[in-house]
């Protein structure tokens, strides 16, 4: 009799061990996805047109910011990199589909595009 009881644990957790690897698994890859996310480098476009907003989004940037230069009468807009972006290949997607954009340089992190 003990010896059965033994094997149903043995049993129990060879059946229940695959799952909460693969629990454990998806959890870490959830946190560190969530810290890449956050890790993403970010491009700051000046007095963008009103259609800047929508095509922003449908392109994967996720606007961050909006700030109002009220001494210049313009607007600054803080965007993220879309996943699989670089800073120089993101600023470049966004001229692609409005020529008209200003993108601040200086929020480009050069070593990335290396």
């Amino acid at each position: 009799a003990m010896k059965s009881i033994r094997i149903r644990f043995i049993a129990m957790g060879l059946t229940v061990a695959p799952f909460v690897l693969a629990g454990w698994f998806f959890a870490s890859w959830l946190s560190s996805s969530a810290f890449a996310a956050a890790d993403r480098p970010s491009l700051v476009v000046i007095d963008p047109p009103e259609k800047f907003h929508q095509i922003a989004q449908q392109l994967g940037f996720k606007i961050l910011s909006t700030e109002e230069l009220d001494e210049i009468s313009m607007t600054a807009v803080r965007v993220r990199v879309p996943k699989g972006h670089r800073a120089h290949s993101a600023a470049l997607l966004l001229r692609n589909y409005c020529p008209e954009l200003v993108v601040d340089g200086t929020s480009i992190d050069y070593r990335q595009d290396l």
